[in-house]
């Protein structure tokens, strides 16, 4: 586990997002102790399948840290539907201090983790929302909803969107297919603009937010 975290160090070192920003000396300690707590709770709870350092980047890191570059400047809540691992959300929150970041996780063994590593990092604006996403009330207008790994998504695309529709913006990873179907719930001045995630040739991750 240590040479697996001393190599994603490095490459958090060495390394930068897809928009060329390079990562602070404090990004690079909590992304590499989150990485590092990911490896010793993913024996019990199957948090993810990508644990080789640069896939860990490449699809957790760098694909939150694209995301959170997206966000609106009025944005002061993320709320991460059905966190799981914490991404993008637990990323976002280590790369924009100001955020409030709301990790919305139904299993009781995966929001146990999010709470460890959050007191572990010592992230004092991330709140583990211990409940199934549909059961939370329409989300403020200062605030950005965030998804990419609910089960069954296409299902839940109208409940998504029912959600966030008084939020200022909807950020959803996915294939171009569930592209089609969230477009059939865009309403009012909802405008999307999709972008092919680099390195991917079929998932995207979807921007929606208000025109006016």
């Amino acid at each position: 586990m240590a040479s697996q975290v001393a190599q994603l160090e490095e490459i958090l070192r060495t390394g930068q997002t897809w928009d060329g920003r390079r990562f602070s000396g404090a990004e690079v300690k909590l992304l590499s102790r989150y990485y590092e707590l990911t490896l010793k709770w993913n024996g019990r709870l199957h948090l993810t399948t990508l644990t080789q350092p640069q896939a860990f980047f490449e699809r957790h890191i760098l694909e939150s840290a694209l995301a959170e570059s997206l966000i609106l400047h009025g944005v002061r809540q993320v709320w991460d539907l059905g966190s799981g691992l914490g991404i993008p959300g637990m990323v976002m929150a280590i790369l924009r201090h100001g955020l409030t970041v709301h990790l919305v996780e139904a299993s009781r063994n995966k929001a146990v983790f999010l709470e460890a590593a959050v007191e572990a990092l010592q992230l004092d604006k991330v709140k583990v929302v211990k409940c199934r996403f549909e059961s939370l009330e329409d989300l403020p207008a200062n605030s950005c909803l965030t998804v990419r790994a609910v089960e069954e998504m296409e299902k839940w695309i109208p409940e998504i969107m029912r959600l966030g529709d008084g939020a200022a913006q909807i950020l959803i990873f996915g294939s171009k297919h569930l592209e089609d179907r969230v477009r059939v719930f865009l309403t009012g001045q909802r405008q999307m603009k999709s972008r092919l995630i680099p390195g991917s040739e079929r998932r995207y991750l979807m921007n929606i937010v208000c025109s006016t």
